[in-house]
């Protein structure tokens, strides 16, 4: 097979994906194997949709989804892909974190993160430990660890400013908070954090920055207006409402 019908194939596998059209996907996903199998990175990339036409298909029945994304993992670490074997980790770790282990996930997501370090990249490893700090959320013996975790991330961040992780970490944080019935630090950290946003996008010149922004900073406004809901704060929704309307 060559590489224009390979392109255009998995261009085919992507919009019936975005269709949910799992299994017509994986008809043509299995034509596309017989054809380039034998190339590795193709098989890589057939394996790693097989893995997501599954996932789409079968949902929490994970095993399909699972075998084929840790035969796609393989050959990523025999190419030599790292920061592309870390992503897919995440994946897998999220199907394993389905499929009912917990233990296997941590694991893996720990694993991939030693790859991300010896990559140096500091967005990828802070996105790893979100994902960790998610799982752990999910469990509330492990409340305490995921707001260290969190919290660490919103702290490495901010440093470097990488928004786009401070902002997803500051939302999964107050939510966690919020649900584990710790009203006051979730309202505060809240109002902290509106703040820091509207402080923040007044730093950007072009109006391509401003909106980028204002789409990341998007969800911190919808979980601070339902936390003033849930406090009957009716005139503090509404102003973040309108406030946030303004700013689009």
């Amino acid at each position: 097979m060559d590489k224009n019908e390979y392109t255009l194939g998995m261009k085919q596998v992507e919009k019936l994906l975005n269709r949910e059209k799992y299994t017509d996907a994986l008809t043509l996903l299995n034509s596309l194997m017989e054809k380039g199998g034998d190339e590795k990175e193709m098989k890589a990339d057939i394996l790693s949709k097989i893995s997501e036409a599954y996932y789409g298909k079968e949902g929490i029945k994970t095993d399909n989804a699972i075998s084929n994304l840790i035969e796609s993992l393989k050959i990523r670490s025999e190419l030599n892909q790292p920061e592309i074997l870390a992503l897919e980790m995440m994946n897998l770790a999220y199907l394993q974190d389905e499929s009912g282990s917990l233990e296997n996930a941590e694991k893996t997501l720990k694993e991939a993160m030693e790859v991300a370090d010896q990559l140096e990249d500091i967005t990828l490893t802070l996105s790893l430990k979100n994902a960790l700090a998610d799982i752990l959320s999910e469990d509330q013996k492990n409340t305490d660890e995921s707001i260290r975790i969190y919290t660490e991330i919103m702290n490495d961040s901010d440093k470097d400013q990488i928004w786009e992780i401070y902002y997803e970490a500051c939302v999964s944080l107050i939510k966690l908070l919020r649900d584990r019935g710790k009203m006051e630090e979730a309202n505060d950290l809240s109002m902290k954090n509106i703040e820091k946003a509207e402080k923040t996008l007044t730093t950007f010149k072009t109006k391509k920055e401003k909106e980028e922004f204002k789409d990341t900073i998007s969800y911190l406004y919808d979980v601070s207006i339902d936390l003033a809901m849930e406090n009957e704060d009716i005139g503090r929704a509404r102003d973040l409402a309108e406030k946030f309307k303004g700013e689009k």
